[in-house]
């Protein structure tokens, strides 16, 4: 095996290169579509592309479009399973490159799904057509999750030209629908793709975060009685109107208090993660009419859990329970609320998953990034990621590992530096020859 020094010299000689294959991801608009039965304009083309630059390695490639309803039969209730999924024109993409035998083998995986780029005018550049200024490589996707992408596509890539020989396989998987729930993960762990440890190059600013939020997404629903907005109203339990405006900021207010409850439980907080579990709002509709008091409010939902919250599925089931108990009691609180109470439906329960930080692979690849001059030091990735889906049902041990700001992601005018992208490549090509020389275990 080659030293650190030398591999690193190489990446560093060809990051002009890292840079051309994220500009070429990038420029396909691989957007994730809100109606899942649709493909984004971009996404075949995208798997197409990479399926070409696997072939050229040597890789076995795998392209395929998964059944969906099939898929949901099967895992219904489970991680991943999403309903109403179908993926025509949105295919999965794996590869497997054969070792020498006798390593272990590593997956790398990543989604080539990015959220819609919004507004244009919030861009200073065309989000599909990226461009490098000043250092930085922009446009959709940069961050979440393309630089990932590439700088592990170039790892083994680089690696093949110097002749470096692997003893364990690698494995490349990139999905779609990871910004919608993670099926397109479900699809590949189900295919058969795993291996004894993966990455996921998911942006963590090139820190190892072998630990990921759950992620609930919910409605709550509370209903008032529309009425004239300029009228002195009578008393609700006569003839109303009762303004869910209203009842919507004491749900608001409610959901502060559950949160400060949170930020001091010890079971809403992990010693990797920054800040504790929290519920975010993320919308708020309510209203008919401008002259009318609003007979009905929704207020969206964002919740994290952690994997020692997870119930006996492996998903946010007990997480649910505790909000649904918490929206209950505050509508105690009012005596509309106490007859006509808010009801919650949930929408998305996105799986989480935690690798041991004395795990083999977390102490080999905590030395691989030492050997580059990045920090050994691990961190928790704050938002979901698919870590979990591979880690537990795939029995694929997968942290988090990439290049960028997290805080980018989804933003306009997103951009990773290209000096964290080399720096991310080296770390990876390192990792894969660490780990690939260690024998399997029996």
């Amino acid at each position: 095996m080659p030293d650190a020094q030398k591999i690193a010299r190489y990446v560093e000689d060809n990051a002009q290169r890292i840079v051309e294959t994220l500009c070429d991801l990038i420029s396909f608009p691989s957007i994730v579509m809100s109606d899942p039965t649709k493909a984004g304009p971009g996404e075949r083309d995208c798997q197409l592309y990479l399926e070409k630059r696997l072939k050229k390695i040597g890789m076995e490639t795998d392209l395929w479009e998964p059944d969906g309803p099939a898929l949901y039969e099967k895992y219904a209730g489970r991680p991943g399973a999403n309903k109403g999924r179908t993926f025509e024109g949105r295919p999965n993409l794996g590869g497997i490159l054969r070792g020498t035998g006798g390593g272990r083998s590593i997956m790398l995986t990543g989604h080539i799904d990015v959220v819609p780029p919004g507004p244009r005018e919030h861009w200073r550049t065309d989000p599909f057509r990226p461009e490098v200024i000043d250092g930085f490589v922009r446009g959709r996707g940069a961050v979440d999750m393309k630089g990932g992408v590439a700088s592990m596509l170039m790892a083994v890539e680089l690696l093949g030209e110097m002749g470096v020989e692997l003893a364990g396989d690698v494995v490349f998987t990139t999905v779609v629908d990871e910004e919608i729930g993670g099926m397109g993960s479900l699809a590949m762990v189900d295919r058969g793709f795993k291996a004894d440890a993966g990455i996921m190059t998911e942006p963590t600013a090139n820190r190892i975060a072998p630990l990921c939020h759950g992620i609930l997404w919910g409605r709550i629903i509370i209903d008032g009685i529309g009425g004239h907005a300029e009228l002195t109203p009578n008393a609700w339990y006569s003839s109303g109107p009762v303004d869910a405006v209203q009842l919507c900021r004491q749900m608001l207010g409610g959901i502060d208090i559950l949160n400060r409850r949170w930020q001091f439980d010890p079971r809403k907080n992990h010693p990797l993660m920054d800040l504790p579990n929290q519920i975010i709002v993320t919308q708020v509709n309510a209203g008919e009419h401008p002259s009318s008091m609003a007979g009905r409010a929704e207020i969206i939902i964002d919740v994290q859990y952690l994997p020692s919250e997870k119930d006996a599925l492996g998903l946010g089931g007990n997480v649910k329970r505790e909000v649904e108990e918490h929206v209950a009691f505050v509508c105690q609180a009012d005596p509309y609320l106490r007859e006509h109470p808010a009801r919650v439906e949930w929408i998305l329960d996105a799986d989480c998953a935690e690798v041991s930080a004395d795990h083999p692979f977390v102490e080999t690849f905590q030395q691989a990034v030492a050997d580059v001059s990045l920090s050994p030091k691990l961190s928790g990735f704050g938002a979901h990621s698919d870590i979990g889906l591979p880690t537990t049902l795939g029995q694929t041990p997968t942290v988090n590992f990439g290049p960028g700001d997290p805080t980018q992601a989804h933003q306009p005018n997103e951009r990773v530096s290209v000096e964290d992208l080399v720096a991310c490549t080296k770390a990876i090509a390192l990792a894969i020859c660490k780990w690939s020389t260690e024998p399997k275990a029996s």
